[in-house]
């Protein structure tokens, strides 16, 4: 117990010592904490756009589905067969079927009430056919899917969108992964910046390094102070980001939800993504300042 309170007593030390270093650098400080907030900035809003793009990928790829419309002269056995045969495609994750009834019922559910009655006469002599609907396990493969489909025989159509929802399937799953590949780049810039902050910061402490370890001073007591003074602007430079991420996320949510007024195009809700991501902005800031300090220090004091 008493060992334990020896510890958190020289860690205290530690960061009081850093916070004085900092205040006592303020220029060089301000412009390190500066230069994390821009960096993190700039990765939180990468985040929120990229994890919502991959959510809004995700939506689009579950809903997209493959609408194929049996000839309404086909017998019971003929439009079985074309279930079966929709089976054995390769790409097929389900196949769902609706009877010629069950169209006609959905046809008169989406009209207004002045067309509903005309629709309603075509109950005795039912002009619809059988229908399936598909869905694929890789929706950029649903062109493809499709066209195996509409050489099945007894089939009247094959509706999915067309080649367009290749293409906005593909620019979602690009916008994704140029994200997740800046958040990776801004991540190693921000590292770069803190570790050149702190090479600088401690440059300009060599008198002060050489002085203390003349008058018996252990390296690891010199480094501790500015091991913590790195966590620190990390952690203050990421500070602003989560302020914004916390405040701002909500309202965007709300604005962009009301717009598209749409669950396949959605943001992702504001809790718990927001303090998900805070946290995560905070150990980017604090782990980066952490490995920036430690490495700039190596040329000074050997381990």
């Amino acid at each position: 117990m008493i060992d334990l309170v020896k510890n958190i007593f020289h860690v205290l030390r530690h960061v009081r010592s850093a916070i004085r270093n900092m205040w006592r650098n303020g220029v060089m400080t301000f412009s390190a904490i500066f230069a994390v907030t821009i960096t993190l900035m700039l990765i939180m809003v990468l985040c929120v756009i990229g994890y919502n793009v991959e959510n809004i990928t995700r939506n689009v790829e579950e809903n997209l589905t493959i609408y194929v419309k049996v000839d309404r002269n086909a017998s019971d056995a003929q439009s079985a067969s074309v279930g079966t045969a929709i089976k054995e495609i390769d790409g097929v994750s389900t196949v769902t079927f609706s009877s010629k009834e069950e169209e006609l019922e959905k046809l008169i559910a989406s009209q207004d009430e002045d067309n509903k009655a005309l629709f309603e006469s075509y109950r005795k002599d039912n002009p619809l056919g059988d229908a399936y609907v598909i869905e694929v396990v890789d929706a950029t493969r649903i062109e493809q899917v499709a066209g195996a489909i509409e050489e099945i025989p007894y089939i009247s159509e094959v509706a999915y969108g067309g080649s367009s929802t290749n293409k906005v399937v593909e620019i979602l799953e690009a916008i994704r992964d140029s994200g997740n590949f800046f958040v990776v780049a801004l991540a190693i810039v921000a590292f770069f910046m803190i570790f050149n902050t702190i090479k600088m910061t401690i440059g300009t402490r060599e008198d002060e390094i050489a002085i203390m370890r003349m008058v018996g001073a252990s390296n690891w007591y010199i480094r501790m102070p500015l091991l913590f003074e790195g966590i620190l602007i990390g952690l203050l430079g990421a500070l602003i980001p989560v302020i914004v991420l916390m405040n701002g996320y909500g309202i965007v949510y709300d604005t962009m939800n009301s717009v598209l007024n749409t669950t396949m195009i959605a943001l992702v809700p504001p809790l718990p993504f927001t303090w998900q991501l805070s946290l995560i902005l905070l150990a980017v800031g604090g782990g980066v300042g952490l490995i920036g300090s430690f490495v700039s220090i190596r040329r000074y004091l050997k381990f």
